[in-house]
């Protein structure tokens, strides 16, 4: 099988496992865009406000915006990062999902509970961290190789989920290395995976964002069911059972 093959499969499935259940499926996500959206909103205001005090002359009246676009600013990372926790949390339940099409009482709190799993919410938070320095200090060696180096460490949320679900105490640097394994010879096919959402997250964009309650669910699956493939091309090519 082609690896294009193979990419469609991975989405004809995804698209199967939504099939009549669209609402579960958003209301799993919903948090996620609600945050993102408020979020973007915010550095829009910010945006504007900046703006309109670059083209005004009056320097006390120019100074009277600083504050609001300040407050404006934190208020946008705050909902950048509640975003990326309940996106992450939707991650994880939708990986269930996708494994077993079994639903979860209160979609809608998944991005709570998808972190009962002892040391899940934190261990997140410091993969999140340890690979962003990571990719950051490639990347200032030059652009193409912290590229590179994302797409290596995409798997590492996947990886540290299934291992505290197994049970195991796994390091965060370790979740990233067995990221880089499952990625070594999937990276590029993993990148046109990413441009094919491009088309639908533009569609999504011209309606304020709020197309992304759509999408999203849609992108999460065919990322977990990407994540399983490559688990499973990597045990057949050790000589293990997936």
């Amino acid at each position: 099988m082609t690896k294009k093959e193979v990419r469609r499969q991975i989405k004809a499935q995804a698209k199967e496992r939504m099939a009549g259940n669209w609402i579960y499926l958003i209301l799993i996500t919903l948090p996620a865009v609600i945050f993102s959206w408020i979020g973007n909103q915010s550095y829009s205001v910010t945006n504007v406000a900046t703006s309109y005090a670059t083209n005004w002359s009056d320097g006390h009246a120019s100074g009277t915006l600083v504050v609001p676009s300040l407050m404006n600013v934190s208020n946008g990372t705050i909902m950048s990062l509640l975003a990326f926790i309940a996106g992450t949390a939707a991650m994880y339940s939708l990986l269930d999902f996708y494994r077993s099409g079994e639903k979860q009482a209160h979609p809608f709190l998944q991005s709570i509970n998808a972190y009962k799993q002892k040391g899940l919410f934190w261990g997140t938070i410091g993969v999140a961290i340890l690979q962003f320095i990571w990719t950051f200090l490639w990347t200032l060696l030059l652009f193409i190789p912290g590229i590179i180096k994302g797409l290596a460490y995409s798997q590492a949320f996947f990886v540290f989920k299934d291992a505290k679900a197994a049970g195991e105490d796994i390091r965060f640097r370790d979740a990233i290395t067995r990221s880089r394994q499952l990625m070594d010879g999937h990276k590029w096919e993993y990148f046109v995976l990413i441009l094919s959402f491009i088309g639908w997250g533009i569609l999504a964009e011209l309606v304020f964002g709020l197309g992304m309650v759509i999408l999203l669910p849609y992108m999460y699956l065919t990322y977990a069911g990407f994540y399983d493939y490559l688990k499973k091309d990597l045990a057949e090519k050790n000589g293990e059972v997936a």
